[in-house]
């Protein structure tokens, strides 16, 4: 992996329209011809289309510049080192309305350009043919605080090693929204060590590798109803992030997983519903410990494995009123919810029943290493396994139910009525 993840907490719930989105300051777009590789020291709308471009198509020279290409089109020729609409130094920027296609490096590069904002842009085909050393991606934010990217659409569906849809790289307070990123050639979204991140409302799917990732110093990120289907490791994952909130994301049919965290503190993760992947929702401790954290009312039902996992050092966390349900996993490799490996959980109000496996199982890597992990009124039915199967040393808040789980008995480890 090249990178990984991280986000940050609001304690309000919200919706996507309760996001305020910043935009550009810009004077009066004016009527002007332009050509391939102009430098842009004043507001301009296209009056056509540049097409075949042999390097840059665009090239930001001033701050508080509006590019509206006015439904029309930048399309370059691949060339190496090539970008749609290039902005180094610039704060300010805006671009608008149109379409940017067949550049090398990126769609939209701003770097140094805080405050600048890419908006009801199509940006397709960045970065064919890249190898190893090359990192492409539609629209590039780097060292661009409070910009924004809304309402765009990028599809980077090329053969390369990696064309990202979006990528935020220490640009604080920045706002991903209303966007689908979808089918690039790794991951749609990328947010690297920008805390207070805005990513809300945005379509992810079936991208190479993750829909997002969010890591590195990034915290009090806000991911908040997004869509994230079919993308071939993660619809979202977030690492190495504290006071993140993670609420109301709607994940399907992810390849490895519907939401992956680790190296997670203090963050809340609400209301989500993750179905269709191998595991609906995964916090793992990573190499520094998972804690603190709220994993409640979220729906994990219906997917290929597991419905719910903490493990591995994802100490002291609650897991409350979440639904995880019908899970698909057999015996030994599925269940509701899953603790394994981590202790000082409190597992309460849960329902975990119809599940193809265990319930809600508790089970060790090591000897001892789960005990100390609290279960509390949960409910597990009609399991194709134990309800609940705890292990020696789990404490028992009562209050547990359970019936028509087989094999008998319904619960191991705690008392169930």
């Amino acid at each position: 992996m090249r990178r990984s993840l991280v986000a940050g907490f609001s304690a309000v719930l919200v919706t996507v329209a309760a996001w305020a989105v910043p935009t550009a300051a810009s004077a009066a777009p004016a009527s002007a011809g332009a050509s391939c590789g102009q430098t842009i020291t004043s507001s301009t709308r296209l009056a056509h289309d540049l097409v075949n471009c042999p390097a840059d198509g665009l090239v930001i020279g001033a701050d508080n510049v509006t590019i509206d290409l006015n439904g029309h089109t930048i399309r370059g020729v691949n060339a190496a080192g090539s970008e749609g609409v290039a902005d180094d130094g610039h704060r300010g920027a805006t671009i608008r309305n149109g379409t940017i296609a067949g550049f090398f490096l990126n769609g939209v590069g701003l770097r140094s350009a805080p405050g600048s904002a890419v908006t009801h842009v199509t940006i397709r085909r960045i970065g064919a043919g890249g190898g190893e050393t090359d990192a492409s991606a539609g629209v590039l934010v780097k060292d661009s605080p409070r910009s924004s990217v809304t309402a765009s659409t990028v599809t980077n569906d090329v053969v390369a090693y990696q064309s990202d849809g979006v990528d935020v790289l220490s640009s604080a307070g920045t706002t991903v929204s209303g966007n689908r990123l979808a089918t690039n050639a790794w991951d749609g979204l990328v947010v690297l060590a920008s805390p207070r991140t805005l990513v809300v409302g945005n379509a992810l799917d079936g991208n190479q590798n993750q829909g997002v990732e969010v890591n590195g110093g990034s915290d009090g990120t806000v991911l908040a109803q997004n869509s994230a289907a079919g993308n071939v490791s993660n619809g979202l994952v977030v690492g190495d992030v504290s006071n993140a909130l993670i609420e109301g994301n709607t994940l399907t049919g992810n390849g490895d997983g519907g939401l992956f965290m680790f190296d997670l503190h203090t963050s809340r993760v609400i209301g989500n519903q993750a179905h269709g992947s191998g595991v609906g929702i995964n916090l793992d401790g990573g190499q520094n410990g998972s804690t603190g954290n709220w994993v409640a009312y979220n729906d994990t039902s219906r997917n290929l494995g597991v419905g719910l996992v903490v493990a591995d050092g994802a100490n002291h966390n609650a897991v409350v009123g979440n639904v995880s349900n019908a899970n698909q996993g057999p015996p030994g490799q599925g269940g509701g919810i899953i603790i394994f490996g981590a202790t000082g959980n409190t597992v309460r109000g849960n329902m975990a029943s119809r599940n193809l496996d265990v319930g809600i199982g508790v089970d060790e890597n090591q000897p001892g290493d789960s005990a100390g992990n609290t279960l509390k009124a949960n409910m597990a039915n009609a399991n194709h396994a134990h309800g609940i199967d705890a292990v020696a040393g789990t404490k028992d808040g009562g209050g547990n139910h359970a019936h028509g789980n087989q094999p008998l008995p319904n619960c191991l480890g705690v008392t169930c009525t």
